[in-house]
């Protein structure tokens, strides 16, 4: 019996850049400009299943787990004008504002982003705005707001949700200037 021997090795935790790219075209899933946010603060994917358990004989005899979605929240230190517009499909007035109006379709948009070694595109998120907190300042604290907001990744027409690229592996030859630099769907290595 032979081992093969994981590099493992551990990360730092890390969230440098947030990259998103609004999608132009679902049926030919094609994408806009890349563009940057520097100021993530926190990033969470949770993933959601769909599972079945058979019983038979009193006891499980087989087990099945899908992948549906991936549950998206995190929170910046700013959300531009321009981010909110893009991410919320809120309108932009005349004078510089955002116009919030209840008929508001968020895009659709593919989200990127560095944290540690690995880079990572979802392909087609839809976000929706955090909670907003307003509140005036007391004497003696200072205190800085945050923008948080939550969505969900779905998967492209082909399934695919999610694509990792993990730096330390000497197969990758993609760095964070070329992987973000336009959204690419990732192709698998025939088996």
């Amino acid at each position: 019996m032979t081992t093969t021997q994981v590099n493992e090795r551990p990360q730092k935790i890390s969230l440098k850049k947030l990259h998103y790219a609004i999608m132009t075209d679902e049926k030919t899933e094609t994408y806009g400009e890349v563009k940057t946010l520097t100021m993530p603060i926190s990033l969470t994917l949770a993933p959601n299943f769909s599972e079945a358990h058979l019983d038979a004989g009193d006891r499980v005899v087989d087990q099945e787990a899908q992948l549906d979605s991936i549950t998206i929240s995190g929170e910046t230190a700013d959300l531009p004008t321009e981010v909110q517009a893009d991410w919320f499909g809120h309108k932009i007035s005349s004078e510089g504002g955002i116009i919030t109006n209840v008929n508001d379709k968020p895009n659709t948009l593919a989200i990127g982003f560095e944290s540690g070694s690995k880079m990572v595109w979802l392909y087609k998120a839809k976000f929706k705005l955090g909670e907003e907190t307003n509140e005036t300042r007391r004497k003696g604290e200072a205190n800085y707001k945050t923008y948080p907001f939550s969505g969900e990744a779905l998967p492209n027409l082909d399934g695919t949700v999610k694509h990792t690229l993990d730096t330390r592996d000497e197969s990758v030859t993609e760095t964070p200037e070329t992987f973000f630099a336009e959204v690419k769907k990732p192709s698998a290595v025939p088996t």
